[in-house]
Formats: structure tokens, sequence, C-alpha cells
């Protein structure tokens, strides 16, 4: 496996967090020792214990830059409870496309949230914000007042996070990317929209 290169436009301490992020996503935190990602990273060895304090340091880290790099936009959509019928499409649109974007950018990090079973404070914030946006859309007639807004909630970020965490074996099954392709990626946003949106029944 190549190593990070050494540049002084990436400091140790990030080629640290990007080498535990992949080799973790890759390998599981158990699998991984402190001097193979200091390998890989091309850092000392002390540097890990400098930085973080420890492997389980590292891997707190991640889990925070994790955070803090998925959920600033959807966040923020999520902040104040929809207008219109036309803005609260609008923001599930942007919603969706932010979601799926970040976890696409950030897919090595997501995968190591998966494999340790992480739990991200933010990841909590945005399910709690998300179904009560959904709950204020129900409570202006934007959304029918039988859905279970936590239970859609956890449909289409559980619908995001397959499509990109099972991106290569459905590239190879079916012969489309959406970590790469742009095209394909808007269908699949648009397609997956119209069923939470409109639903699938004539």
């Amino acid at each position: 496996m190549p190593k990070v290169r050494k540049s002084a436009e990436i400091p140790a301490k990030d080629r640290l967090l990007l080498s535990g992020a992949l080799l973790f996503g890759q390998k599981g935190f158990e699998g991984v020792s402190v001097r193979e990602i200091c390998k890989h990273a091309n850092t000392s060895m002390n540097m890990i214990h400098h930085y973080f304090e420890s492997k389980d340091g590292l891997l707190q880290s991640i889990v925070e830059q994790f955070s803090d790099q998925v959920f600033v936009v959807p966040l923020k959509l999520l902040q104040k409870p929809p207008k219109s019928k036309e803005d609260f499409h609008s923001r599930m649109e942007m919603l969706f496309e932010a979601t799926l974007d970040a976890y696409i950018d950030q897919r090595d990090l997501l995968m190591v949230i998966i494999r340790e079973q992480a739990d991200p404070e933010a990841l909590t914030e945005y399910v709690n914000k998300f179904a009560a946006f959904l709950d204020s859309a129900k409570k202006s007639g934007y959304v029918r007042k039988e859905i279970d807004s936590s239970m859609i909630t956890g449909i289409m970020l559980d619908r995001i996070l397959n499509q990109v965490q099972f991106a290569p074996w459905i590239k190879r099954k079916h012969g489309v990317d959406l970590l790469t392709d742009d095209a394909y990626r808007q269908r699949w946003c648009e397609s997956n929209l119209e069923v939470f949106l409109n639903g699938m029944v004539a």
C-alpha cells in the first residue's frame, strides 16, 4: 500500500488522520498497528502519541473529523421549519444531495464509522433535527400526518449510506458508479427523491 507522501503542504498530523481513516476503514481498529499507521503516513513512530496520545485518540479524532466535515451543510438546512411546500421540497432535495456528496467525499471516514460502530454526536443531532423538520412540515400540511418522521429519517439515511458503502460492489455487479459518474448520481438522487416525496403508487 503506497505511503502518504511527505510534503510541506500536508502536515504530519493530517497525514496520520488520512492514513488512520484509510487503514481503519480497510482493516478495522484492531487490525492496524501504530507502526503501520506511522509508516503509511510517512511519520516517525512517536507522532501518534505526540498529536493524539494513543491509537484510541487517533480514532476519536477521526470520528470528530467525520462529524465536522459531513454534517455541517445538512444541519444548516435543518435549522428552521419550511416556509412553504416549495421550500420543503427544495430543502429536501438539497439535504439529500448534500448528505450523499459529503458521504462520498468522506468515504474513508464513513467506512471507519461503520466498521467501528462509532456514534458521532453530530449524527444524533442530524437525526433529531431531521425528524423535527419533518414534524414541522406535517404541522404545516406539507407531509402526511400518518408518516412516522423518525422512520423516514432512518430510511433516507440508510438508503444513502448503503449506496455509498456498497458502491464498489454495485459498480462490479451493474456497471454504474455513484462515486464518479455525475450523470448517474444525479439520476439516482432524482429517482430516490421522487419516491420519498411522492411515493410510487399511481
